[in-house]
């Protein structure tokens, strides 16, 4: 591998730029703090806050609007309605607070009086105590940590321990920009969201694998280039695999958003957004925070 040739074909000096990118992420993240602040927290689905949730079908087509006066009226002024599909026929109906033995019986009256002229159907129920809205909560939480503590000690171990620092670095960096995804647009903060959060982590896990590998072996190849221009150069290597696999992953998640109905739409919107910010860490959070720590160690 000729120094001079290496150093001619990476085309974009990413490390340039990183200051001014990590400003931008931190704006992005003290705004998020700020809207958790002025809008009193996430917007909890009923497996956090406890309550039940009552799957309606009509029909006819029905105006949401009409729905949500109806549920209004009957003084269950916090509920939340939203359309499942496309066809304007079914609804998801989440009410907080502690499981009613009748509400089934009780929606179905309420909305019966208020619509008559369109036959419901109720096709399910879920209810969620305080007990498990505990275990839940404390399940998620724990899943979270671990999952980032186990990544961790695996870059730790296979690599170098700043390679560790640098890929956490990354991981702190994408689970805040998700959540204030969340606080920003008031999506629900679900189960499903969960589960896309630990599967983004893994995404944005082996997307910073991939650049540590060619650093790695940039190291040890190229003993008289600096690390700046090492880890440039192993970024700018890595770039195409980087965002050809982000583009493929990005269309699976797109198509579950669009064709996957209400059930699948928490996951994959979660998705899209992680995949987009896991493949921005991985160039101008995880390789940079690396090139740091080293450069502060070597008092450089």
């Amino acid at each position: 591998m000729q120094l001079t040739s290496e150093v001619k074909k990476y085309r974009f000096d990413f490390l340039k730029s990183r200051y001014i990118w990590l400003g931008l992420s931190i704006v992005y993240l003290v705004v998020g703090v700020v809207a958790y602040i002025a809008l009193g927290g996430f917007e909890y689905h009923i497996n956090f806050t406890g309550g039940a949730e009552v799957r309606l079908s009509f029909e006819k087509q029905l105006d949401i609007a009409k729905l949500r006066a109806a549920v209004s009226g009957a003084g269950w002024k916090d509920a939340v309605i939203q359309e499942t599909g496309s066809t304007q026929r079914d609804f998801a109906l989440r009410i907080g607070g502690s499981p009613d033995a009748k509400l089934e019986q009780n929606v179905t009256t309420i909305v019966k009086d208020a619509i008559p002229e369109n036959k419901v159907t109720i096709t399910g129920v879920s209810q969620v105590g305080a007990e498990v809205r505990s275990e839940t909560t404390w399940n998620a939480t724990v899943a979270i940590i671990l999952a980032m503590l186990v990544l961790l000690l695996y870059i730790a171990a296979r690599y170098e321990f700043r390679f560790g620092l640098g890929a956490f670095a990354s991981l702190i960096h994408d689970i805040l920009a998700i959540l204030t995804f969340l606080v920003l647009t008031r999506e629900q903060f679900s189960l499903d969201v969960l589960a896309a959060i630990l599967a983004v982590l893994g995404y944005s896990v082996h997307d910073s694998i991939v650049v540590f590998s060619r650093i790695r072996e940039n190291l040890k190849a190229l003993k008289n280039m600096s690390e700046y221009d090492i880890v440039n150069l192993s970024i700018n290597q890595t770039l195409r695999r980087t965002l050809l696999t982000s583009f493929s992953t990005l269309l699976s998640a797109l198509a579950l958003f669009l064709l996957g109905g209400e059930t699948l739409r928490g996951f994959s919107l979660i998705m899209i957004v992680g995949i987009i910010v896991g493949t921005y860490s991985s160039i101008y959070i995880a390789s940079p925070v690396m090139l740091a720590v080293h450069t502060k160690k070597g008092g450089e």
